[in-house]
């Protein structure tokens, strides 16, 4: 899998919700997930080396096509004010959840910590799997057309099963880094 090409497409989806600078987002047509509008009333606590960090979670949902409702949770959380860990999470109504993860570290080459990009789907929200090129791709593709629907973006409701999948791609992602992380000590 190449993961700067996942990179770029995080970053582009993340860009294209106004939640990360872009020069290609006219900010004047573009309605930041990040907005107040979208804050949930749900925080996600993490636990660091200097206690425990609550984060806000965003949601917004709209009418896709065939009158199915596509909704978005995203948080950002981290410790510091110069690197976001952003993780989103898309479903579209009876169809398989997609989770996106981004690491933005000014400290690192270019910004962007390509090795914790991450895309998965799960068909059930709690077990996971890395998407293949074929599958980053068919989910850019989704998320282009979901950008052209314009404005008609809302604050979520009812999204519990979203935010479980929020809470199990964030547990899956810290899981496969982890052990990465081994496989490249056990390397050297």
């Amino acid at each position: 899998m190449n993961q700067v090409l996942t990179e770029k497409i995080v970053h582009h989806v993340l860009a294209n919700f106004g939640v990360i600078p872009a020069t290609f987002i006219n900010w004047e047509n573009t309605q930041s997930m990040v907005d107040k509008s979208f804050l949930l009333p749900e925080r996600l606590a993490f636990q660091d080396s200097d206690g425990t960090i609550r984060s806000h979670v965003y949601g917004c949902q709209i009418m896709a096509a065939d009158t199915k409702e596509l909704k978005i949770l995203l948080v950002n959380y981290t410790d510091t004010d110069e690197v976001s860990n952003y993780c989103m999470i898309v479903h579209l109504q009876n169809s398989p959840t997609y989770g996106l993860y981004l690491v933005q570290d000014p400290s690192v080459g270019g910004g962007v910590d390509y090795s914790e990009a991450m895309i998965a789907v799960s068909l059930d929200s709690k077990n996971w799997m890395p998407c293949n090129t074929y599958l980053q791709a068919t989910f850019l593709a989704g998320m282009e057309q979901v950008r052209d629907l314009g404005r008609g973006w809302s604050k979520c409701n009812s999204y519990q099963d979203e935010y479980q999948a929020l809470q199990s791609f964030i547990k899956f992602h810290t899981i496969v880094n982890q052990e990465e992380e081994v496989d490249e000590r056990q390397e050297i």
